[in-house]
């Protein structure tokens, strides 16, 4: 059964279609070329006897009339009333022309200025002339129901062949959610087909990227809005009775401000415009991020040392960039508990450094590597590689290969 809808079916008929019109153009072409050959030769023949009697009449001076020739001769249109239509009142403005009346044919002729005869040629006397007419028109409709049948073999097979890129093509593409290594048909052609492959390819790439995306930030909110989440319940519940002092409200500033810049993490990890890089200067985010905690925390002592070229550069997306900074130096402030921080650039690396010691000052104080798992997705974003190292009294975290220069 053929389905209209389907590529394959319409190529078929539109080939069939145009190839039978074709065929029919050239068959009525080639029976017009015999009609007219026919005819033409059936003409030769009536000029052919009008010479020769022409010459006879110069010899002689009388019409050689032969009166079994096929061809018989007229000497006045008063004798050719019974052959003439009604419609033909005249024959003299015919002169030089074939003239068809039912199954004869008339040709004028002048043995001489003043001296006309009528050529007339009855065509059912030439039964040899209209058999081979006759066989070639069954040659003819023979050849085209052949070639007919040919057609739409022929069309059936380009229309399957045609649509072989088509179906292969449609094939990959409703395996590749499941397969995504596979590669489509036509990758590597160059017309169209290789164009809609590799449009497809690029499709899928993107489609995969997003739903990564979708996936790590499903993870990531699980991971990290837990515990700050955890922490604002927990010191409700312990003080619904009774008044929280100014500890348990630095907690819940504090995990208030961590939840914030958490999401505002996360949301900067799932866009698709964090993912475009370009190459800056360092030094003026990390002065922002130090600068943002000294006004919002006047009150405690923060030293910070910076050791960063002016020149230092990175390539990364400076969004992702600035939020990588703020989580390591406010984690270096909130949970380092030392109140001290060496930034320093060392070879093609940026190394942050804080103090272990334990203050009074801050008691919300959560332990070492607190955030770090924002930070190491920040940083893997970009292709950084980062390395975190923990002592007694120091806590390092060391991000390498940021293609800058120092």
């Amino acid at each position: 059964m053929i389905k209209l809808r389907s590529l394959n079916s319409r190529l078929l008929i539109a080939f069939s279609v145009l190839t039978t019109i074709v065929c029919l153009f050239f068959i009525q072409l080639s029976v017009l070329l015999v009609e007219q050959t026919k005819e033409n030769t059936l003409h030769q023949m009536l000029v052919a006897e009008g010479v020769r009697l022409e010459q006879a009449y110069a010899k002689s001076g009388k019409i050689d009339f032969q009166d079994d020739a096929t061809i018989k001769v007229f000497q006045s249109e008063a004798s050719l009333k019974s052959l003439i239509p009604s419609e033909l009142n005249s024959l003299a403005l015919y002169s030089g022309a074939l003239i068809h009346a039912d199954s004869y044919l008339i040709l004028k002729h002048q043995l001489t200025p003043s001296l006309p005869i009528w050529l007339v040629l009855d065509t059912q006397a030439l039964g040899g002339v209209t058999t081979v007419t006759d066989y070639m028109m069954l040659f003819l409709y023979s050849i085209a129901a052949g070639v007919m049948m040919l057609t739409l073999l022929s069309s059936w097979y380009l229309a399957k062949l045609l649509s072989l890129p088509i179906r292969n093509l449609t094939f990959g593409v409703m395996e590749k959610p499941s397969s995504p290594n596979i590669t489509l048909y036509g990758h590597e052609r160059s017309d169209e087909i290789g164009t809609l492959s590799r449009a497809f390819d690029d499709a899928f790439s993107e489609l995969d990227k997003a739903l990564k995306r979708e996936q790590n930030f499903t993870r990531d909110v699980s991971h990290e809005l837990r515990t700050p989440i955890t922490l604002i319940k927990n010191t409700l519940s312990l003080y619904k009775t009774k008044p929280m002092g100014k500890d348990q409200t630095d907690i819940l500033q504090q995990a208030s401000t961590e939840l914030e810049q958490t999401v505002e993490v996360l949301l900067a990890l799932a866009r698709q415009e964090n993912l475009m890089f370009e190459r800056f200067p360092i030094l003026p985010i990390v002065e922002k991020s130090i600068l943002a905690i000294y006004n919002s925390f006047p009150q405690l002592v923060f030293d910070v040392n910076i050791d960063i070229e002016d020149k230092f550069e990175v390539v990364g997306n400076p969004y992702l960039i600035n939020l990588l900074c703020q989580n390591l130096i406010n984690n270096g402030f909130y949970h380092g508990a030392g109140g001290k921080m060496t930034i320093s650039s060392l070879g093609g690396s940026i190394v942050f450094e804080n103090s272990i010691t334990h203050d009074e000052e801050r008691p919300t104080y959560q332990g070492l590597g607190h955030g770090q798992y924002l930070v190491t997705r920040i940083a893997e974003e970009m292709n950084w590689h980062i390395e975190v190292e923990q002592k007694s009294a120091l806590y390092r975290v060391s991000i390498s290969h940021l293609n800058g220069n120092s």
